[in-house]
């Protein structure tokens, strides 16, 4: 069974070239601009969540206040990806697991997505 992660981004080509990648890396990706985010998790199981910090409605570490405060969600380990300098602190503010700071390598997406990754 492939292991599967939700994925949060407004970027179509961001989107794709990701959630590419990490199929070659047997990963299921489910995708989603921030809009349905409550509804994917209720219908697919995750075993981690990739959120967009700039988010064309909002902010990614906001809808990660809310998933860390959701006894049903808060076990599902977020990782913030953005370009902001200060990335790492607003990862720690808001309760997310990990970081990864854009520009980025491929395979430093795929090495935190399997550091974090709920198993």
């Amino acid at each position: 069974m492939k292991k599967r992660i939700l994925y949060v981004e407004d970027d179509g080509d961001m989107l794709e070239v990701v959630s590419e990648f990490m199929k070659f890396e047997d990963y299921e990706v489910i995708t989603d601009n921030g809009k349905s985010t409550w509804e994917k998790l209720q219908q697919h199981a995750v075993g981690l969540i990739l959120l967009d910090e700039n988010l064309n409605w909002g902010w990614g570490s906001d809808l990660c206040v809310l998933l860390k405060a959701d006894q049903k969600t808060a076990h599902i380990p977020v990782v913030l990806i953005s370009a902001l300098s200060n990335i790492d602190e607003i990862a720690t503010a808001c309760g997310a697991d990990g970081y990864i700071r854009k520009p980025f390598d491929i395979y430093d997406v795929i090495d935190t997505v399997s550091q974090y990754y709920l198993h």
